[in-house]
């Protein structure tokens, strides 16, 4: 497969965007991974390339496309340029480079689950016992634990769509010691990262760390709160790094907890991890000093954000800091064909509040929460490999029920 994408790859110097080491794609290595074979990793890294490939050398071109083909096609259609959002979204399908690229993006995402997937799925059955055996072995000297709730099913589109594609979506749950959940997630998520050109080193919760240590150098938090916290990565990484702190995490699916807890025990990660809905947080006033949310706004509706910062603010002690990162699409810097350009997930790959969260006030949405807007910022934070940043939000408590 690697000579069939090759060939995929224009006969120009190689763009830094897109080269790849056959390296970036090792993960962390933890009980909890399956075993890939030599075949697993070939496709895994040929995906890893075709994705590259798109983003790197296909998708810039697409406004020009919009420009080139879109848009006389419909002015010729129509009698006049495409002016709404939804005349310029007609007017990219007109082009026929833009529709080339979409197909193809389309099909990457696809392969992305198969290639994840197929080792996941070959490896049912050792990764459950190994759920059994870490929770059996570990828990008491490692500590931490995992309260699921059954009568959380699942939320809204969250649980009635496969969010970006992933089978079975963020709630999958086929029962006792599933976890096939967070495996496709974690697994999923660094063929993808690697795809965008994230280097396999990189890690949102780090990048957060650093920044907190920077701009807020006396929080010495002894109780932090992740929500989303899906596979349990991020969870795991404030754990380790504030091995005083204790940690606690939330998510809506059963099978993706049930992983992220084994997850942490494997890597001796002190982690309490509950299912629980993100509006509705179980915990008392004032109960954290730290509360972060990693890639979670894009995922969720506008109702479920604010409340969100309703309870980040509700749950932080005096002086806590509560701090959200996300992708850094703000559709307010961008005219409408990009905005429309970079809304294809929405249709495309499952997102339903792609747009959403990229028009929201996020700010604002924190200070109608509580927070005092002298304390709110939004910006944008360098990621610790490969090129970009990551968007974050956060605000200060400056009144809780704790010192």
């Amino acid at each position: 497969m690697r000579t069939i994408w090759a060939a995929c790859w224009p006969r120009t110097a190689p763009d830094s965007r897109v080269a790849f080491k056959e390296s970036d794609m090792i993960t962390a290595p933890h009980a909890m991974l399956p075993d890939l074979t030599a075949e697993d990793r070939s496709r895994q890294s040929a995906i890893v390339a075709l994705r590259r490939f798109l983003n790197a050398q296909v998708r810039p071109r697409n406004i020009s496309h919009y420009e080139k083909q879109g848009v006389p096609a419909f002015s010729a259609a129509h009698g006049h340029a495409p002016q709404s959002h939804e005349e310029v979204a007609d007017a990219f399908r007109l082009s026929s480079g833009y529709r080339t690229w979409s197909a193809m993006n389309r099909a990457a995402q696809e392969l992305l689950w198969q290639t994840a997937g197929e080792p996941i799925l070959r490896h049912d059955e050792t990764l459950r016992e190994t759920y059994r055996r870490l929770t059996a072995e570990r828990l008491e000297t490692v500590g931490g634990g995992l309260s699921l709730d059954p009568d959380l099913s699942g939320i809204g589109l969250v649980a009635d769509i496969d969010i970006h594609l992933q089978p079975g979506g963020y709630t999958l749950d086929r029962g006792e010691a599933d976890v096939v959940a967070g495996a496709l997630y974690e697994m999923g998520g660094r063929v993808f990262s690697v795809g965008q050109g994230i280097g396999a080193g990189d890690s949102k919760a780090g990048a957060v760390i650093a920044f907190l240590a920077e701009r807020f150098p006396d929080l010495k938090p002894r109780r932090i709160l992740d929500i989303g916290c899906s596979a349990g990565a991020a969870a795991c990484e404030y754990a380790l790094h504030f091995p005083e702190a204790d940690v606690h995490a939330v998510d809506i699916g059963a099978g993706m907890l049930r992983y992220a807890h084994a997850r942490a025990l494997a890597l001796g990660a002190r982690v309490f991890f509950h299912q629980m809905d993100t509006a509705r947080l179980g915990f008392a006033d004032g109960e954290f000093d730290l509360v972060v949310s990693h890639n979670v706004m894009h995922e969720i509706d506008n109702d479920v954000r604010r409340a969100m910062m309703r309870e980040s603010r509700r749950l932080l002690a005096a002086g806590g800091v509560a701090l959200h990162q996300d992708v850094p699409y703000r559709f307010q810097d961008l005219d409408v064909p990009h905005q429309v350009e970079k809304s294809w997930d929405v249709e495309f790959n499952n997102e339903p509040f792609w747009v959403k969260y990229a028009t929201a006030d996020v700010t604002g949405d924190m200070v109608a929460a509580g927070f005092d807007a002298a304390t709110v910022r939004e910006e944008r934070i360098p990621k610790l490999r490969g090129p970009g940043a990551w968007y974050v939000a956060y605000g200060q408590q400056t009144g809780g029920a704790r010192g």
